[in-house]
């Protein structure tokens, strides 16, 4: 919806990420041969890359993310958008995992596709061939055939002979898989890959447990900086289409990664520095307890880092978190929900034995889109075309989804009327009092404060009234990798000194170490987190816009008395050139993201023959404000 470019989907990002992870293992392995780099561990590790997005919802994080948060407010509220949201509707469907996000859909997804191939993971036999279960492939010719260097005896495989043991796929290596995708040990039955990250589960490697192999799991998943292949491709990928002029892969970030010890800089998130016990650890390795194997850079790559995280930056601005961008997730995610109570995808496919009119199949056999993630055929069917699918129903219960579709498709998305920067110098405190009040508000709150200042504007204007339907509050953090933290500072950099150490055997590697700050203090940015309030408007009257704009401005003019601050004259959300540069990709109309700001800004005031800026309809809202204040005024006094 932002631009038209983009058109590219996951799987191509996924062919991307197999192809980034394969050639970085190979040239650490050329580089380290004494790392004892497998060919099954390269497969291994290249399939997760393959598959590690198998398990996105429709419209990518939209359905794990901000349609969820919906769902749960729809469900506390009983209605949305003015339509009876009954929670009994959902009594005696499957739960879905708290915390539940595209990760675990991905480990159902595999499961899934390894059972469609007459297959399953055997946990009492790790390092046999997979569990026959059906007639499909057989799990003692599922494995690698000819692509061990130098061995010619299965140059022409048919497919139909039994595989040595060490050219299977076993229940480990799938094992193993999973852990790369999620980037550690794999949650309890049940438990979703988030609510084990933040529980105190001590849980365990399966697929490579030995700690000299832990540098394994960080090449799609980097658990200690961010900079993994996942982030090398998409950043890379959505960069050149978006904006044409740029997106390379750097490939010094494949070329240039070595192995190494290093100390862990995210202790708090890494499940072995949590884990109290080292389970599995060889006696060769207690030396470097407390350290870690992992993939680090040469002292010159520091600069390429950090070119990286900010690269990081640049995308989730200007791409992820774009206002059309979010106005569109928004619409999908208000179309969803409407449509979540009447519309069910089944759950069963052709070869399932089922009577389709039987009164007792007909819950069990289909789920509404909030629940289709729980079942892998009726999320097979969740795809981006279910906007398609629920536009060409007949049902009148799902006539609002209909009409919010034909909008949708008409770019009449949510029109943007606000946003406020928060001023933070330090990336965690904020340094305006009433902009720290506005941000530990509640999304709700700022909400029916802005709705409640609407229903108090003087009599003598004509009657808008908002309805918290007509609002969007949205508090939106970008950072670069780590919160207000520097995810540089996270990495491991090797001295040149120590280079020629990295064909040491694992236990004799050198140590890695972090590089200060001041040794690339130029290319370090004034802050790493950038936090806004934006203000959305669902309905697409102007008037209402103009009106709720209005609202907005009061409702800030308010909570800058109560902090005792000085209010802004002008728009508050106004700041010179801030997302002004020409987007000659965008569907929009407006050759400038922010042009329309700039034409209603030019509404507020003008200037006299001596060039001195004077209000021109401020004055009429002037005496509106000061109405409203002092009536809000009165009734805290009461």
């Amino acid at each position: 919806m932002t631009y038209v470019t983009t058109t590219h989907c996951r799987f191509e990002h996924s062919l991307g990420v197999a192809v980034l992870a394969e050639d970085l293992l190979r040239a650490i392995k050329k580089k380290q041969p004494k790392l004892d780099i497998s060919e099954r561990d390269i497969i291994c590790v290249k399939i997760a890359g393959l598959l590690h997005d198998i398990g996105h919802g429709p419209y990518s994080h939209v359905y794990d993310g901000q349609f969820r948060k919906q769902l749960k407010k729809a469900v506390a509220k009983g209605k949305w958008l003015g339509q009876t949201f009954d929670a009994g509707y959902y009594n005696g469907l499957p739960e879905v995992m708290d915390g539940w996000e595209h990760e675990d859909g991905s480990l159902m997804m595999i499961d899934a596709m390894l059972k469609y191939l007459g297959m399953e993971i055997d946990e009492m036999n790790l390092d046999m061939p997979l569990r026959q279960i059906g007639n499909g492939i057989r799990a003692d010719c599922f494995g690698i055939s000819d692509l061990i260097e130098g061995d010619a005896s299965c140059e022409y495989y048919d497919g139909s002979t039994p595989l040595p043991l060490d050219r299977l796929l076993t229940s480990r290596d799938w094992i193993f898989i999973k852990e790369c995708i999620v980037g550690g040990p794999l949650p309890p039955k049940g438990v979703s890959v988030d609510a084990a990250k933040k529980s105190k589960l001590k849980s365990k490697l399966v697929g490579r447990p030995d700690r000299l192999q832990e540098f394994l799991y960080d090449v799609v998943s980097n658990r200690h900086s961010g900079l993994d292949v996942d982030k090398v491709d998409y950043l890379a990928r959505d960069d050149r289409r978006a904006f044409g002029s740029s997106g390379i892969v750097d490939p010094l970030l494949i070329e240039n990664a070595h192995v190494a010890w290093g100390k862990c800089g995210r202790p708090k998130k890494c499940w072995r520095c949590k884990d109290s016990h080292n389970a599995h650890v060889k006696p060769s390795a207690d030396k470097n307890n407390g350290e870690h194997l992992m993939i680090c850079y040469p002292e010159k790559m520091v600069h390429n880092a950090m070119a990286f995280f900010k690269q990081r930056f640049r995308n989730h601005q200007k791409l992820y978190t774009h206002h059309n961008t979010n106005a569109a997730c928004y619409m999908i995610c208000d179309i969803l929900l409407l449509a979540d109570p009447f519309f069910c995808l089944p759950t069963a496919d052709d070869s399932d034995d089922f009577e389709m009119n039987s009164p007792e199949n007909e819950t069990k056999l289909r789920l509404p889109i909030s629940r289709a993630n729980v079942n892998p055929q009726s999320y097979l069917l969740l795809k981006d075309s279910i906007l398609d699918v629920i536009a060409v129903t007949e049902d009148v219960n799902l006539r609002p989804a209909r009409i919010l579709i034909n909008r949708f498709r008409s770019h009449k998305l949510y029109k943007r009327v606000s946003e406020q920067a928060i001023v933070s110098h330090n990336g965690n405190d904020i340094d305006i009092p009433w902009q720290r009040k506005l941000w530990s508000m509640e999304e709700s709150e700022i909400v029916s404060q802005i709705v409640k200042c609407s229903k108090l504007k003087s009599s003598k204007d004509v009657s808008l009234d908002l309805s918290e339907d007509d609002v969007i509050v949205e508090k939106r953090q970008i950072h670069h990798g780590m919160g207000a933290e520097n995810p540089v500072s996270s990495m491991r950099f090797l001295p040149k000194s120590q280079l020629s150490k990295l064909r040491n055997a694992p236990e004799d590697l050198p140590r890695a170490e972090q590089i200060p700050e001041s040794d690339y203090e130029c290319a370090i940015p004034r802050a790493f987190l950038m936090r806004t309030v934006r203000i959305f408007c669902r309905n697409d009257d102007k008037e209402v816009c103009d009106h709720l704009t209005t609202c907005y401005h009061q409702f800030i003019t308010l909570v800058q008395k109560r902090e005792g601050d000085q209010p802004l004259l002008g728009r508050p959300d106004f700041q010179p050139g801030y997302d002004l540069e020409p987007n000659i990709l965008s569907q929009s109309p407006n050759r400038c993201s922010n042009e329309s700001f700039a034409i209603s800004q030019s509404s507020f005031t003008e200037q006299d023959d001596n060039g001195s800026t004077q209000t021109k309809k401020r004055k009429i809202r002037g005496s509106i404000f000061d109405k409203v204040m002092q009536k809000l005024e009165d009734d805290e006094s009461d």
